[in-house]
């Protein structure tokens, strides 16, 4: 390469500088021609709310840093990200702290720098210490780190969503929950801070029983401030709509439940427990976005079910007698088992036929499609608007049923709607009280309260068996357990309410579903039904076999009879010789003792007769009497 060459392409670099000059020149001029107003970067980056004053709190720290890195802005983030991890390996925590600063000066509007960086401070740093107190240190840490940038993306509902759940998962499901949540409560510095972000921890909504912020509650704000953000028409990013409604209420149950945990077992966690199952009813009537082309009402699968019998009987009215022969033809096309089950009177099906019964119903229930092709023409576009209506409709169903699955809906229902009740109450009380009577060693009480408790929880499981899955059930038989070495049994007596219950946690079948318990107690009801009628059966087999032996001493009675009329016969005989033989005296007297003793004998065998025995007797006075004219 010559000299000529080089300093041409100098010149064509330095023509192409200056080229670029002339629209950026343009595009910074004043949009409305006016010195104050801002050039045409400025007004596009308004008109899409990408400016800085719109993302969020303007950092002129941050400002610099990015100018200071002259476009190396992304190499200067990951070498600080490097630095972070190094520093936190060697429990360098200050220049921790500075190498996040730094790293959210250069990323302010990267939702993760905060995420992470704040789970990296509250999570993985914090269980380094040993005291709790400088544990929760560093989950204030965490927590003040998410608040500031929130403050800088006023526009991000998933860092807003991710604080409340910080709030309420971080300080409220810890193994130091109970320290971290006493001292959250007392923690003023904190709550002022929050107060400075629009947080009112001083409101009602924000109180615990005792008059104190609760991080629950708390969480709660900072989760209804971010709906408030979504409502306002802010898209929700990297996060399902489902997932980030569905939150806000959650926590208002897990306050309930923390309360309950920690004695608070009174007219307040009833009034806990019903303002969740408020939050909760709203939630249901909340419209949720969905992938497809219309949004959920979790609470309204019932009316949707309703609807479509609605629609499903306007069709059946419509084809009228097509719809009903081609019901016929499968009921005759079905099993004869099946067909047996399905013509019974329902009070005569047995319980398997029951459970049979919804397949059945759907096996004969026809086509709708295949009765709108056997449909009088006139009647078919009719039919088929309806079936229009009815497979949106079933979509709509379709989705419903399975958000609410997926988050448990019913459970969470159920849940809220048993907890409110005064009896649920009341069997925790029992249980908190006999749990603290065992510990004083006051066994007696423990087992009155326990007992008094089981039957409450029997009751409930039986108007909610969902509550079997719940995370407290497994408390529940912890108690039962000790329960269990409190009374010195390895096995719970047949009288016992949560017998069923018990066995079903024992065999591992807890968390599996309701329906699991609610199978598992009809299974243990036939076998006690079973047990019951063997009982019966032993019973009228030993009341049979006492009626035959009764019967064999009764046949035994003529026989003994029998045998005292002999011996009487035998004692009248010596009694006659003596007669004929009046002047033989000695003679006389030795057949009398003969005949005495020949009584005697044939009396022994009867001496438990009392009548043989009293007949015996008499012939012995005869006989003396007899014999003394002869001395």
């Amino acid at each position: 390469m010559n000299q000529s060459t080089a300093f041409r392409r100098k010149i064509i670099y330095l023509v192409i500088l200056v080229a670029t000059l002339v629209p950026l020149y343009l595009l910074g001029q004043p949009s409305d021609g006016t010195p104050d107003s801002g050039g045409q970067l400025a007004t596009m980056r308004q008109q899409y709310g990408i400016a800085e004053s719109d993302l969020g709190e303007i950092s002129p720290a941050s400002e610099t840093m990015k100018l200071a890195s002259l476009g190396l802005r992304g190499v200067a983030a990951t070498l600080l990200w490097e630095k972070a991890h190094k520093y936190r390996v060697l429990h360098e925590w200050d220049r921790l702290k500075a190498a996040l600063n730094n790293i959210a000066l250069l990323q302010p509007h990267y939702d993760k720098v905060w995420e992470h960086q704040a789970h990296n401070l509250a999570y993985n740093v914090s269980v380094e210490f040993d005291d709790y107190r400088q544990r929760y240190e560093m989950v204030r840490e965490g927590t003040e780190f998410l608040t500031r940038g929130v403050r800088q993306n006023r526009k991000a509902p998933r860092l807003i969503w991710y604080t409340g759940w910080f709030y309420g998962q971080k300080i409220g499901m810890s193994d130091e929950k109970r320290q971290f949540r006493r001292l959250f409560a007392d923690d003023t510095v904190l709550h002022d801070s929050l107060a400075n972000e629009g947080i009112a921890v001083d409101s009602s909504e924000a109180l615990g029983p005792f008059q104190k912020p609760d991080n629950w509650l708390v969480g709660r704000l900072w989760l209804n401030h971010g709906y408030d953000v979504v409502d306002a028409g802010v898209a929700i990013r990297r996060q399902t709509p489902i997932n980030f409604y569905e939150t806000g209420p959650k926590w208002s149950i897990k306050h309930a439940e923390a309360i309950e945990n920690e004695g608070v077992l009174d007219q307040r966690a009833i009034s806990a427990w019903t303002k969740a199952s408020e939050n909760w009813d709203r939630f249901g009537k909340r419209s949720i976005p969905t992938l497809a082309r219309f949004t959920v009402k979790l609470g309204s699968l019932a009316d949707l079910l309703n609807e479509r019998g609605e629609i499903m009987d306007r069709f059946r009215e419509l084809a009228g007698d097509v719809y009903l022969d081609m019901k016929q033809e499968k009921i005759d096309a079905l099993p004869i088992d099946m067909r047996n089950v399905y013509e019974k009177n329902p009070e005569d099906r047995t319980e398997a036929g029951k459970q049979a019964m919804p397949n059945i119903l759907l096996a004969i229930e026809p086509n709708p499609d295949e009765v709108t092709q056997r449909l009088p023409a006139e009647k078919q576009l009719p039919a088929l608007q309806i079936l229009d209506e009815l497979e949106d409709l079933n979509d709509r169903i379709q989705k419903t049923d399975g958000l609410r699955k997926q988050i448990n809906y019913v459970y969470w229902e159920s849940l809220s709607m048993a907890e409110q009740e005064e009896r649920t109450v009341k069997a925790r009380k029992l249980i908190y009280d006999a749990e603290k009577a065992n510990r004083e060693a006051e066994v007696d009480l423990a087992i009155k309260l326990y007992l008094e408790a089981f039957q409450i929880w029997y009751e409930i499981f039986e108007d909610y068996p969902v509550l079997t899955i719940d995370d407290s059930a497994e408390d529940l038989y912890a108690s039962i357990r000790r329960y269990m070495i409190m009374i010195d049994s390895e096995e719970l007596p047949e009288d016992f309410p949560l017998l069923a219950f018990a066995e079903m946690m024992q065999q591992g079948l807890g968390r599996t579903g309701p329906e699991s318990y609610e199978r598992f107690r009809e299974e243990q009801a036939e076998l006690a039904a079973k047990r019951q009628k063997e009982l019966e059966e032993e019973e009228r087999r030993r009341e049979a076999e006492a009626a035959k032996e009764m019967k064999s001493e009764a046949s035994e009675q003529p026989a003994a009879e029998e045998s005292s009329e002999e011996s009487k016969e035998s004692s009248t005989e010596p009694k006659a010789d003596s007669e004929d033989s009046k002047p033989e005296e000695k003679e006389t007297e030795s057949d009398e003792s003969q005949a005495d003793e020949s009584t005697a004998d044939d009396s022994e065998p009867e001496e438990g007769n009392p009548k043989v025995a009293e007949e015996s007797a008499a012939d012995d006075d005869q006989t003396d009497s007899d014999a003394s004219p002869q001395e």
